[in-house]
Parts: structure tokens; C-alpha cells; sequence
């Protein structure tokens, strides 16, 4: 049923490429300059043209100060577990993986095979048809 359904949508199990996951494990009290490193991680993978990036703020967590991050209620300053998550072609990551690294200062970055599937709302073919009858 559902791989009747993606073949009407116009996808299929051949469309999934061979890509990465790159995973970015920080503080979230990491700076970069005044900004949040996470927030300055963002902005150079999409500067960087990278597919796309999503920042996930953890509850619980340690690394390798083996100081434990907690979300307390009455804590005035958390400093929460924060990860990164990235997916695109295997050489986009690669080619960026330097830059991250001299950029993190501090942190964790994990790397996994990946295959992955770009869903839209709108077919590749009849994007163009759109923006052609718009104008």
C-alpha cells in the first residue's frame, strides 16, 4: 500500500541515495563570539549549501567532562545537551568536515551511512511549469 502510494506521488525505492549523517554534539553554553555555537553551526552549513541541518536541545546528558547536564525547574542557568543533525551527499559532508572541526573548538561530531529520500510537495517536473505559468 505504501509503495503504491509513493509510486503515484512519483517516488520509488530506487530514488533513495547513498548520502551521510553527520551528527554535531555540543553545549548548549558553547559561544561562538556572541552568538550560539549552535546557532553559528546552522548559519555555516547553510552558508555551505549543505541540504539541511536541525538542532535538538536534549533533557539529560554528559560528555567528556563527565559533567551531567540536567533541565532542572529551578535552575538558573541550564546548560543543556544540544545535537546537531545533518544529511546530505557523502562528499557535501566530507568537504565540510575540516571547517567543522576547526570551527567546533569543543564538542563531538559522529559520522553514519545514510540513505536518505528528498520529498516535496511540488514534482521536480512540474516546478518549472509553475513558476512558468505564474509569470
Amino acid at each position: 500500500m505504501v509503495a503504491e502510494a509513493a509510486s503515484q506521488m512519483g517516488w520509488g525505492l530506487a530514488e533513495f541515495k547513498q548520502g551521510r549523517l553527520l551528527r554535531i554534539f555540543l553545549d548548549e553554553n558553547d559561544r561562538y563570539g556572541l552568538q550560539p555555537m549552535y546557532t553559528a553551526v546552522v548559519e555555516l552549513l547553510r552558508s555551505r549549501r549543505i541540504a539541511g541541518a536541525t538542532v535538538f536541545r536534549g533533557i539529560e546528558g554528559f560528555g567528556q567532562h563527565h559533567e551531567v547536564h540536567l533541565a532542572k525547574v529551578f535552575s538558573w542557568m541550564p546548560n543543556l545537551p544540544i545535537l546537531i543533525e545533518v544529511v546530505d551527499d557523502v562528499d557535501k559532508i566530507d568537504a565540510i568536515l575540516p571547517e567543522l572541526e576547526a570551527f567546533v573548538g569543543e564538542g563531538l561530531l559522529t559520522l553514519e551511512a545514510a540513505e536518505y529520500l528528498r520529498l516535496s510537495r511540488v514534482p521536480e517536473g512540474r516546478a518549472s511549469k509553475r513558476a512558468d505559468t505564474a509569470s
